[in-house]
């Protein structure tokens, strides 16, 4: 579905390309362009028109503050520069410190608190605080109780807080404290009941009828007091135009209010809380639990395969418990991105064919278990090695600019996507075409403003690569691409930002971009695979095409979590199957294994980082919560004692193997951490142990986390991949659980693995291999032994030529500047005739062993 301008953002554009407005209009148009949200075109009109300031005071402040609310609110730009942004133009139009303007009041406490939204540092909220209470100070009938209410709200979440850190510590000094925020929390909105509520039936202000941030606010005053009754009258007070986005925001409002209030006591089911709700909303239950619960957003990371394959574990238990279906954001990184993809066009499928109506949690569990099924016959195809497997591509690779990374994405969709029953086959899919319009809603329908109302949710998909350009993350969607804003720090990044763009906004040739070069774009690991470039996108400041680079998403977010902390998302669950750093006796001294090495430290670094930060906004209740299952959970890490020391540690402190808490043995778990991160086949062993992992460790880590999800009594799936779990429970005498053994043992190689694992096939290699040494010995010993002999005059030719060679040839080739093209036609030449027959042998021999030798 393109993206099509309202008649207010159509406007817009003609103003900002020079066409004349009134200053009188320009409200109006503000007005607008804000209820539509379209924030972006807002700001850029006023700092259109401020340009020159209009000569009265009052009128130039009103827009300013305009500008200020429109700069804080646009996604378009960084999220920490517009915040500073919008308070820089504030303290242009006026003194914050000194003013009584409780609009200027207001706006500095909205920017503070989203200041400590973004980053958790309670001095904001503190802020925030200070400039509502000054607003309310000021006669809370002047802005009918917007900063008064606001006041309330961050009084009640300083308190629940405050008592969150002591109880964690064990104490109880603070209950003062506590008691005293929420007591004057209590006292504003007992006042705001006492002078708001009579101004509904004033004459003078008989335009409030029809407003509805004054009934949500009188609404929440009363909530908030605990007097369920009043609140449910006025919020029968609505009109009927209200907009569905001022509702849904108001249930948030309420809902977040009866979290912090009793524990979260008043957020549970067949509470009074839950029934104002259910009064505002119907009999729309999900949407009440997604006000209550929060935004859910799953990270898949990268890894190759094996990510891939621990992924739809994972996604199995999901489905299970009911919560596959409540994901509205799916960030998906190189692996994760395979498998999200095909998750994608699996619930686009069912969505857009079922109405909500008819949806069941057995349907997620059935798109889960034919995954479990094609994709892992996806994976049996060996989708690396079939990379070279074509001549005639691999011929069109050397004179066509055709990528191996083109190749790998149109073999996704090939081996894998074409498995979905969506009517397209071995079709191309496009990403334009991919947006989901369930059944049963307009084709309006977007899921970030419309998600909320539906139990079944219509998820984001987020491919997410890394630009080598700019090194900042690049996103494919189905609706744009490029580089998001949220993402850049620009005070300590001044690199230019490739702007996101929607498709039918795009250049021709990159309207439609297939589903599978973003796919290959986010998963090319550099070295490997080329970049995906994209020619012709975006021209400099001087005017000069730029050629824009994409490679790993890996290499900027391995986890994908970035992409849900730019989405809101206060619930993130992040299944981590990287390839995670792994110890070395004796580190490699040469210049390559340095920097692959320093690499790798780098990346633990940033999922280190990533992890504290999770777990830093889960402790200033900025996330609900964040389930993190990874590959070495619970693989404890071991001092090491130095040479003669005195002072050992104590035995019984090291590592004991046996079971971890999720019920996998640590022994093969530690085996599974090492597999190869690779897009080669896989066998059965490894497939099903992986999935195992993912599953049983999303299992415990919800049961501690969330334990609110539990599988239904009726939703008993068989899950294949349970098959392999009675043989890890075996005794390690058993030959079975040997056989696995060895399997996730030779598992961790690239090549040669079918070597390890099968003894005749070394034997013969040897065989081979000693007969080919005799046979050159018996060459060189028979007859006297082979010689070479060369005349003077022949010597002198060909160093004659050696040398008109080196001298002509390297001017030609830096005239031509085809050295490097040359080395590509040679070893394109080699893959296009020797090549494709060495990988058709692997394919249909050594691979086809390789996997018998790994069934169950």
């Amino acid at each position: 579905m393109p993206h099509i301008d309202s008649d207010a953002v159509t406007r817009t554009k003609r103003i900002l390309r020079g066409e004349s407005i009134e200053l009188k209009s320009v409200r109006a148009l503000v007005r607008q362009l804000k209820k539509e949200k379209a924030f972006g075109y807002a700001r850029r009109l006023l700092g259109h028109v401020l340009i020159e300031p209009p000569a009265e005071a009052a009128l130039r402040l009103q827009l300013f503050q305009e500008q200020a609310l429109c700069t804080y609110k646009d996604p378009d730009l960084p999220a920490h520069d517009r915040l500073d942004q919008a308070l820089r133009i504030l303290e242009l139009a006026d003194d914050l410190h000194g003013t009584k303007n409780q609009e200027t009041l207001g706006l500095a406490g909205a920017i503070h608190k989203r200041r400590w939204e973004l980053d958790g540092q309670r001095v904001h909220l503190e802020r925030s605080l200070g400039f509502y209470r000054r607003g309310y100070d000021e006669e809370p009938v002047r802005d009918y109780g917007y900063t008064g209410i606001n006041a309330a709200f961050v009084l009640d979440l300083l308190a629940s807080l405050e008592e969150g850190a002591f109880t964690e510590a064990g104490l109880d000094a603070s209950r003062r404290t506590v008691e005293e925020l929420r007591a004057e929390a209590q006292a504003i909105r007992e006042n705001l009941v006492q002078v708001l509520s009579p101004l509904w039936d004033s004459p003078d202000h008989a335009f409030l009828k029809t407003e509805w941030w004054f009934v949500a606010t009188v609404a929440e005053a009363h909530f908030g007091l605990r007097r369920y009754d009043e609140t449910s009258m006025w919020l029968k007070k609505r009109s009927p135009d209200t907009a569905d986005w001022e509702v849904e925001s108001t249930a948030r409002q309420l809902a977040g209010l009866a979290r912090l209030q009793d524990g979260g006591a008043g957020s549970t089911e067949g509470s009074e809380a839950w029934s104002v709700l259910r009064g505002l909303l119907g009999e729309r239950i999900e949407a009440m639990r997604c006000a209550f619960g929060g935004k859910l957003g799953l990270a898949l990371s990268g890894g190759g395969f094996r990510a891939s394959l621990f992924h739809i574990g994972v996604l199995a238990r999901l489905a299970e418990v009911g919560l596959l279906h409540r994901i509205e954001v799916l960030s998906c990184v190189s692996g994760g991105s395979i498998v999200g993809a095909h998750l994608y066009l699996e619930v686009r499928n069912l969505l857009e064919k079922k109405p909500e109506a008819q949806l069941e949690v057995p349907d997620y569990i059935a798109i889960v278990a034919r995954m479990e099924a094609d994709f892992f016959a996806g994976v049996e195809r060996n989708i690396r090695t079939r990379i070279l497997a074509e001549p005639l591509t691999n011929l069109r690779m050397i004179f066509s600019g055709y990528s191996r990374t083109q190749r790998v994405g149109e073999l996704y969709e090939s081996e894998i996507y074409r498995r979905v029953n969506d009517g397209k086959g071995s079709a191309p899919r496009y990403l334009d075409e991919l947006l989901i319009v369930p059944a049963g809603e307009p084709e309006t329908f977007a899921p970030k403003l419309h998600n909320w109302r539906r139990e079944f949710k219509t998820p984001i998909l987020v491919l997410n690569a890394t630009t080598l350009n700019t090194g900042h993350v690049w996103q494919f969607t189905a609706s744009w691409m490029g580089e998001p804003p949220a993402a850049i720090e620009e005070e300590i990044d001044a690199n230019y930002r490739l702007r996101r763009l929607y498709y039918d906004q795009a250049p021709p040739r990159y309207r439609h971009v297939r589903l599978g070069h973003a796919v290959a774009a986010s998963s090319c690991v550099p070295g490997l695979f080329e970049p995906l470039t994209l020619p012709g996108l975006y021209r400099n400041e001087e005017g000069e095409e730029i050629t824009v680079s994409l490679v790993d998403g890996g290499v900027h977010d391995n986890q994908g979590v970035a992409s849900l902390l730019e989405q809101d998302c206060t619930v993130i669950l992040v299944s981590d199957a990287s390839g995670q750093m792994t110890t070395i006796d004796t580190p490699r001294h040469g210049a390559l294994p340095v920097s692959l090495r320093s690499n790798s430290i780098l990346m633990a670094r940033v999922r280190t980082a990533q992890f504290r930060e999770l777990e830093s906004r889960r402790r200033a209740s900025l996330l609900r919560a964040r389930p993190f299952v990874h590959l070495k959970k619970e693989m404890r890490v071991e001092p090491l004692d130095w040479i003669d020391c005195q002072d050992p540690q104590d035995p019984s402190v090291k590592q004991v193997e046996g079971l971890t808490s999720y019920g996998m043995p640590k022994d093969l778990q530690r085996l599974l951490a090492g597999i190869r991160t690779d897009l080669d086949s896989f066998t059965e062993v490894e497939a099903y142990t992986l999935m195992l992992s993912g599953y049983r460790m999303m299992t415990h880590e919800l049961e501690v986390v969330m334990p609110q999800y539990r599988p239904e009594e009726n939703y008993r799936p068989t899950w294949r991949f349970l098959e392999i779990e009675p043989v890890l429970h075996a005794p390690s005498s058993d030959p079975l659980r040997q056989k696995v053994e060895r399997v996730l043992d030779v598992a961790s190689g690239r090549a040669f693995k079918v070597w390890r694992l099968y003894p005749p096939l070394r034997w013969v290699s040897w065989t081979l291999g000693a007969a080919a040494v005799a046979g050159v010995g018996i060459l060189y010993t028979s007859g006297g032994g082979v010689t070479f002999r060369f005349t003077t005059r022949e010597i002198a030719t060909w160093t004659a030529v050696l040398v008109v060679s080196r001298v002509v040839g390297v001017r030609v080739l830096r005239w031509i500047r085809c050295r490097q093209t040359l080395t590509q036609v040679l070893t394109g030449l080699g893959m296009g005739t020797l090549g494709w027959s060495i990988a058709r042998l692997h394919i249909s021999t050594f691979d086809r062993l390789y996997k018998r030798l790994g069934r169950i």
